[in-house]
């Protein structure tokens, strides 16, 4: 019997000890995707005070040795999580997992992950640290303790379980600024504007009204353009002919609140499918005498339906009999060739028309669908996805030069947001460092036939002024509520412009640098954003 105690024993201190190595490799392997040192600075500290938790918690009660593999699962699942996103755990991610089938093949990974992460944590542990006193393990656990305290400020973002907890941090200040009361008559009021900038005339050489294609790109951040391996060389010739924006960041994440913010120049509270009830491009185009429309390429989206439902466009224009990308969606060649043909259509009317499309093809996880459309061997599944967008998008542009509309349209190409830098993303671009894995610069060029091409650096301005810098161009005036400016304006500023804002993260891109909120600032901004979502709310 005692024989069989103690091979039992003996079992339980081999997987103690296989745990904490599994979470000493996988601290280090999440490394080659964040390369950065923080990481392993903040991490390895705070797993060795897990491992003095563990040893004075796992053999007494069943309450205690549930805190201690608590504590190793968050650990343990932040790290997993880092490795394979490049960062831990987000409020964003949570609220997307309504979209899991998005990740495609992706999928498959995160779950044999956390399969593999739930089987090693409920392994059964044994304090295998026999010879010290309990007494004296509290020594180093106190210390460890004022360590973790003293990370709090500056660098808990880098810290699993502290990280883990701001989770439920983010979770408690949205609910309380969902659920919080203000005026909303006297919100709209704060953010009514009775008129748009005026920071540049319209150019001589464009029509009075011309036709306006826009163009939302799924995930594209400006470093995969300029890539000297030549990822994307149809976008990037198309910017020399344009005016482009530099040093141009997106202001939120993920695509749900990205298309919707821009177009509205606003915050979107939740990643769902409701409208926002306050004056976009679209209806102030309208105003003007406009044919509106919007592409959806996701027919078989039900969430997407209602979303694009909800954009205010008059017209949705879907083709589901010719949808034969991932997750149901349409392929980029698929998508473009809808753009053409609509356009084309819209063209033969009587009225202008501003014809917006959100491609799919792009996004995290997904390959080329052409396996005779790849970059170089076509080993590289993010290389894959980015140039076969960028060999439709260089079909679509010959087409529309060639034809009648290329005298009367200009075209406004951006994204929904930045790529989203996770594992793979990092792993193709290694010489490109990222700060924050939701928030980059991105594409903003302006073309019509005969434009001459001139960048216009925005000095960390993001896509809340993508409205009405469109506007500006185009010398049209509205009333509006909008919370960008102008790009062409350097001197206008608003409290918005400049801050990056989704669940997770608040982020400043002022003067092109990265910056996080610190708390007193991100009250600060919250009062004013909930100010924001009470408008929404009011009786125009």
């Amino acid at each position: 019997m005692s024989k069989f105690i103690k091979e039992k024993e003996s079992r339980r201190t081999l997987l103690t000890i296989i745990k904490f190595v599994f979470a000493i490799v996988l601290t280090l392997l999440s490394y080659t995707t964040t390369k950065d040192v923080t990481y392993l600075i903040v991490g390895l500290p705070e797993l060795l005070l897990i491992f003095v938790i563990y040893n004075l918690l796992v053999d007494t009660k069943v309450i205690f040795r549930l805190i201690a593999d608590l504590l190793f699962f968050i650990y343990v699942a932040q790290m997993l999580v880092l490795y394979f996103g490049n960062s831990y755990v987000t409020l964003t991610m949570l609220k997307n997992v309504q979209f899991l089938k998005d990740l495609g093949g992706r999928a498959v990974a995160y779950i044999l992950g956390t399969a593999l992460v739930l089987a090693i944590v409920f392994m059964p542990g044994k304090r295998i640290i026999n010879k010290v006193n309990k007494k004296i393990l509290i020594i180093p656990m106190v210390i460890l303790l004022i360590l973790e305290i003293g990370i709090h400020g500056a660098y808990k973002r880098y810290s699993p379980v502290q990280s883990f907890g701001t989770i439920f941090a983010s979770e408690i200040r949205y609910q309380q600024v969902k659920r919080a009361q203000v005026n909303p008559e006297l919100a709209l009021e704060t953010y009514y504007k009775a008129s748009l900038d005026d920071a540049i005339a319209k150019p001589d050489d464009l029509p009075e009204n011309p036709n306006i294609i826009m163009i939302f790109t799924e995930g594209l951040s400006y470093n995969i353009i300029e890539d000297e391996r030549s990822i994307m060389p149809n976008l990037a010739a198309f910017e020399e002919e344009s005016l482009t924006f530099k040093n141009y960041y997106n202001h939120t994440f993920p695509t749900l609140r990205g298309v919707q913010g821009q177009l509205y120049s606003g915050y979107k509270l939740d990643d769902n499918e409701v409208g926002n009830n306050l004056i976009s491009i679209q209806s102030i185009l309208a105003n003007e005498g406009y044919n509106t429309s919007f592409i959806n390429v996701e027919p078989f989206n039900d969430i997407f339906n209602e979303y694009c439902d909800n954009l205010g466009f008059e017209n949705i224009i879907t083709d589901p009999e010719n949808v034969h990308g991932e997750a149901d969606g349409m392929t980029d060649s698929e998508a473009y060739r809808l753009l053409m043909d609509s356009a084309t259509e819209l063209s033969q009317g009587d009225e202008p028309f501003f014809l917006s499309i959100y491609t799919f093809g792009t996004h995290v996880s997904f390959d080329t669908p052409d396996s005779n459309c790849v970059f170089e061997n076509g080993s590289n599944e993010v290389l894959n996805r980015f140039y076969y967008l960028d060999a439709y998008l260089g079909q679509f542009l010959e087409e529309f030069k060639a034809s009648e509309l290329a005298d009367n349209t200009i075209i406004v190409f951006t994204t929904d947001h930045a790529t989203y830098a996770d594992q793979k993303y990092s792993n193709a671009f290694p010489d490109y460092r990222r700060d924050c894995t939701d928030v980059d610069t991105i594409p903003l060029f302006i073309y019509y036939k005969g434009i001459d091409h001139q960048e216009i650096d925005v000095n960390g301005k993001n896509s809340l002024c993508l409205a009405p810098t469109i506007l500006d161009y185009l010398d049209i005036d509205s009333e509006n509520y909008f919370l960008g400016t102008s790009l062409f304006d350097a001197k206008a500023s608003t409290d918005f412009d400049s801050t990056f804002y989704d669940a997770s993260y608040l982020v400043s891109t002022k003067d092109c640098s990265i910056r996080y909120l610190e708390d007193l600032e991100v009250d600060d901004f919250l009062s004013q954003v909930l100010s924001y979502y009470t408008a929404l709310e009011a009786d125009r």
